[in-house]
């Protein structure tokens, strides 16, 4: 009976002097309970990744004051391209939405963003890059009031030249003089 109760004793101590942070998990926010939607810690730290690359793409140069100084059309696409894209490509634009319709699950999202933030990321590669930035130019364009086809342009190519470049296009005009001289002389 007392090596059993030895025996416990000592499994029970050194149950107990295990390491901690193995065992520690963080309590959940309380002003959180209630959300539509909670953000798991996996897709919090793809999005923070995902997010800081964005930004490292779009805005390579951007630094605080420059930020906080936005117009509201650059602020709009800073969080569209930033934040929600990347956020949609994680989770799917329907949960974004939810996120974005309630006031809790906003909360935790912008939680978790914050406890995975991340300043060292891999950059995008060079292609992904560019056309990131070119539609983040394009939306700009469109929000502050340009107009933008989404259609593909049809670049016209009118390669048809004469050679020695006689009466075409291109020397029109001396051309016209010539004719005019001519025609006072007679």
């Amino acid at each position: 009976m007392t090596k059993q109760l030895l025996l416990t004793g000592l499994l029970l101590s050194l149950t107990a002097c295990g390491n901690p942070q193995k065992t520690k998990e963080e309590a959940f926010p309380g002003q959180f309970i209630g959300a539509d939607y909670l953000l798991s810690e996996q897709d919090a730290q793809r999005w923070a990744n995902a997010s800081r690359q964005a930004e490292q793409c779009i805005y390579p140069n951007l630094t605080r004051i420059q930020k906080q100084h936005f117009s509201k059309e650059d602020a709009y696409i800073h969080a569209q391209y930033v934040f929600f894209y990347p956020l949609e490509k994680i989770i799917g634009e329907q949960y974004v939405k939810m996120i974005q319709d309630d006031e809790k699950s906003m909360g935790y999202a912008q939680h978790q963003f914050k406890k995975y933030k991340a300043d060292n990321v891999e950059k995008l590669g060079a292609d992904e890059c560019r056309l990131l930035q070119e539609n983040a130019r394009n939306d700009l364009a469109v929000v502050k009031g340009q107009y933008k086809s989404g259609m593909v342009e049809e670049i016209k190519t009118d390669t048809k030249k004469d050679p020695d470049g006689v009466a075409t296009n291109e020397n029109k005009f001396f051309f016209d003089i010539i004719k005019w001289g001519t025609a006072l002389l007679l």
